[in-house]
């Protein structure tokens, strides 16, 4: 049988390969070329990669098939330069692991069976082919459900940590294709087992790291919830107060009322103004929880800081459009944001001297679609800067520098943004996040 490297069915197997590649990435990254133009550089690609399948050369393969299924990968998927490196060899691990398996099943087969097994470059090797693909492309949607749960398109660094895996595994099942085919079929099983189990290895971390981020994701979630109750049971304690002190208030009413109408009687007016501004002090004194929001979890975070504010003797202005919804913010991801950047402002501002201490908090609707954090507050110590983004000025700075990244991400899973800036002795924050999602 003659070479079949340029036959139609080589080219489908080329679409085949690219469609796997696709769907691994796509469970990753977010696609950012759409339509026709997707359709036409995927089938470009497909193109380049049988031009050089037909051309034969391994070692040229090895070069360039890589870098055609890279520059792919940046053309269609929203992901960086060294994140497109990483998966990719991620990628060729798995099917070189599917190769070399395979490759070793061949010659289980040629060596055992007693008719002759067609090599895959032949017409008569493609149903050879179609199991290895159908094998391939059943093993890329069985780890697939697992990536797409990790979600670790923003980790930067992660991605070096996965190659440790497929790379060995790759190398050691590899080396199996230098050594002497065993003649007994005990070591023959031996070796073809090995070599399964191998492949197999690279789906198995993408299932124990699925496992451990879902741990991860309860604890994180039970210890927001534990922190959600505590807030809105402290938020109702002190709605209970307010309503104590005003039952209180309205018991003695008539009483006052009586008083006030024998004082004027009397033509005591200045006492009744004593006792009215007595009253008046009293009950602000008592009662200094304020209902800035309908959303108890929002009304807590801003009376804690009210209260902070008080404490570290900081001039606290707070401006909250009326019949504002935050419903569509979960309450884990306002303590977050909410609860973030108010803590930060706080923390600048109570380093500047007495009297100069200032944050100004407003929360309105921007438009129709698009809802509003704006803090503004001074600061003395001035922001260090990396280029365009802003350092933390705190001693523990790779700690501390975690809360703005949080706030980034959670405003970009709502649609929105943070921008941070300074401006004379001002330090300025604005949140933006997307009231319609």
């Amino acid at each position: 049988m003659g070479n079949d490297l340029l036959s139609i069915n080589r080219l489908l197997f080329c679409g085949a390969d690219v469609y796997m590649m696709c769907r691994f990435f796509a469970a990753i990254y977010p696609f950012k070329t759409f339509g026709m133009k997707r359709h036409i550089i995927s089938l470009v690609i497909t193109l380049l990669i049988f031009v050089e399948n037909a051309i034969g050369s391994v070692g040229l393969n090895f070069i360039t098939i890589p870098l055609f299924c890279y520059i792919y990968a940046l053309l269609l998927f929203k992901v960086s330069f060294t994140n497109g490196i990483a998966y990719t060899i991620i990628y060729f691990a798995f099917v070189g692991g599917k190769e070399v398996l395979f490759e070793l099943l061949y010659r289980f087969f040629s060596y055992n069976l007693p008719f002759y097994i067609p090599p895959w470059f032949t017409s008569g090797g493609v149903y050879f082919l179609i199991l290895e693909y159908i094998v391939g492309i059943l093993f890329l949607i069985y780890i697939e459900k697992y990536i797409k749960k990790i979600n670790i398109r923003n980790n930067n660094g992660f991605s070096w940590y996965l190659l440790i895996l497929p790379i060995l595994s790759l190398a050691i099942s590899s080396s199996f294709l230098y050594m002497d085919f065993p003649k007994t079929i005990v070591l023959q099983f031996f070796m073809c087992g090995g070599a399964v189990l191998l492949y197999l290895s690279n789906a198995a971390i993408f299932i124990i790291l699925e496992r451990y981020t879902d741990m991860m994701n309860k604890i994180k979630y039970a210890e927001l919830y534990s922190v959600k109750r505590e807030m809105e049971n402290d938020h109702f304690q002190n709605i209970l107060k307010i309503n104590d002190h005003y039952r209180c208030f309205m018991h003695d009413v008539h009483s006052y009322f009586n008083s006030f109408r024998l004082l004027a009687l009397n033509g005591e007016n200045n006492k009744i103004v004593e006792i009215i501004d007595e009253l008046k002090g009293k009950i602000q004194e008592e009662i200094n929880i304020v209902i800035y929001s309908s959303n108890p979890v929002f009304n807590a975070i801003l009376s804690e800081r009210v209260s902070k504010a008080k404490e570290l003797d900081i001039q606290l202005s707070i401006f909250i459009e009326k019949n504002l919804n935050l419903d569509f913010i979960s309450d884990s991801d306002m303590i977050s944001m909410f609860g973030n950047l108010l803590d930060n402002a706080l923390e600048a501002a109570a380093k500047c001297e007495a009297g100069k201490r200032m944050v100004n908090i407003k929360l309105f609707m921007g438009t129709n679609y698009f809802l509003i954090f704006h803090i503004e507050n001074s600061f003395k110590v001035k922001v260090k800067k990396e280029g365009d983004k802003l350092l933390s000025t705190k001693e523990d700075s790779k700690h501390h520098g975690l809360g703005v990244g949080i706030v980034t991400s959670l405003a970009e899973k709502y649609g929105g943004s943070l921008n941070l800036s300074q401006k004379d002795n001002l330090f300025d924050t604005v949140l933006t996040i997307s009231a319609f999602l």
